[in-house]
């Protein structure tokens, strides 16, 4: 009894029943909860102070660059990694050092991890056998698994004979059969050539929507991330930068490096200023604009950035007169003209020898209608603009 009682597992266990009522009335609708959450390496802090809330079958991302703390994160849910300090639930309940076969989640890895002397079917089968399930009832899930993810009539197939998005299939059927109440999946598209990983996107989320389960996804590629999430988290050397839709996390950057890491931004350098139309940044010289967002903690006469994607900034032959009076205008000289298929990137060099990019949607064909050399318009709409520190 005494060994019993001193098992830091059965300790965490009887904790977790004890859980309060309040704590799990606020979990209600929530899958799974990180509070303040650190993990540290020796002296290194992988993950710094995370506090996350995914509800309930969301399609939630995590992203980041290489070494950002997102698998470290991922790890610390499925139970691979336990917490220097912080809390992680899993509907409402604290994990704590359960490990990773007694909590309520499965995980897809990039390698997929499939036993290769084992066929599609045993490979899909073997967390059911190591459970006991009776035989009828496995024969009934695995199948019902592989008519989810498509590969109906090849159960008896090893996985050196299938392409690797169906291995990534048999993959997903492996951690669906066991009807995990959340699924981890750690870059599992990250081994597939371009095309096919756009195809297995598309896929994903549509199995997703059709499952109901909460997905919880690692990747370093944005616009994955912007393809399939419901709502991401964007993480940088450890700590949490913002969460929030794509299209907010995309249109609504709240720092330099969300800004810079989402898709693509120009950030022009200029010095905080202030009109009757409320904050701004000059560019340069009479150059003067003012955004629908600025930085937090920002001051009058500070350096800053502005923040404007390419496809917002209009460009116009230099002869143009027909502004709308809210709009910022300022004339700039084309360094660069990129044909990209569906539009035309331009490289722009204003007055101060600052350049930005700007990008037109080709109605003509062959591309764009501005030559290298020829003088222009440039015109945004503040709105579209974000104020940011340096």
């Amino acid at each position: 009894m005494q060994l019993a009682n001193s098992d830091p597992l059965r300790r965490q266990e009887r904790a977790g029943a004890k859980v309060n009522q309040k704590a799990n009335l606020e979990s209600t609708g929530i899958a799974v909860e990180l509070r303040d959450v650190v993990k540290r390496f020796g002296e290194v802090t992988a993950v710094d102070h995370v506090s996350i809330r995914i509800k309930d079958g969301e399609f939630f991302s995590l992203l980041g660059p290489s070494g950002c703390g997102k698998t470290t994160t991922l790890r610390m849910i499925a139970g691979f990694e336990m917490a220097t300090s912080g809390q992680i639930l899993i509907e409402g309940q604290p994990q704590g050092y359960l490990p990773p076969h007694r909590r309520p989640v499965n995980t897809v890895f990039q390698n997929y991890a499939l036993f290769p002397h084992m066929n599609v079917y045993d490979n899909v089968a073997f967390g059911l056998q190591m459970q006991g399930i009776p035989k009828k009832e496995i024969v009934h899930r695995v199948m019902e698994a592989l008519e989810l993810v498509h590969l109906k009539g090849m159960q008896r197939r090893r996985p050196r004979q299938l392409s690797g998005g169906q291995q990534q299939r048999v993959a997903l059927a492996r951690a669906l059969v066991n009807r995990p109440k959340v699924l981890l999946l750690d870059e599992p598209l990250g081994a597939l050539d371009l095309k096919l990983r756009k195809a297995m996107q598309l896929e994903l989320k549509t199995l997703q929507d059709e499952v109901g389960i909460t997905f919880v996804y690692v990747t370093h590629d944005q616009e994955e991330a912007l393809t399939m999430s419901d709502r991401i988290a964007v993480m940088s050397k450890g700590r949490l930068l913002q969460i929030g839709a794509p299209q907010e996390i995309y249109e609504s950057p709240q720092s330099r490096f969300v800004a810079d890491f989402i898709g693509e931004t120009n950030l022009i350098p200029g010095e905080i200023s202030s009109s009757d139309s409320g904050a701004g940044i000059v560019l340069f010289g009479s150059a003067y604009t003012t955004a629908g967002w600025v930085e937090e903690g920002l001051r009058i006469g500070e350096q800053g950035l502005l923040s404007i994607r390419p496809e917002k900034v209009h460009i116009y032959p230099a002869d143009f007169s027909q502004t709308p009076p809210h709009m910022t205008r300022v004339d700039a000289l084309v360094q660069q003209v990129i044909y990209v298929g569906t539009d035309t990137r331009y490289v722009l060099e204003l007055p101060n020898g600052v350049t930005l990019a700007g990008r037109q949607q080709n109605t003509i064909p062959g591309g764009g209608q501005f030559s290298i050399g020829e003088g222009v318009i440039l015109c945004w709409d503040p709105d579209h603009a974000r104020i940011l520190r340096e």
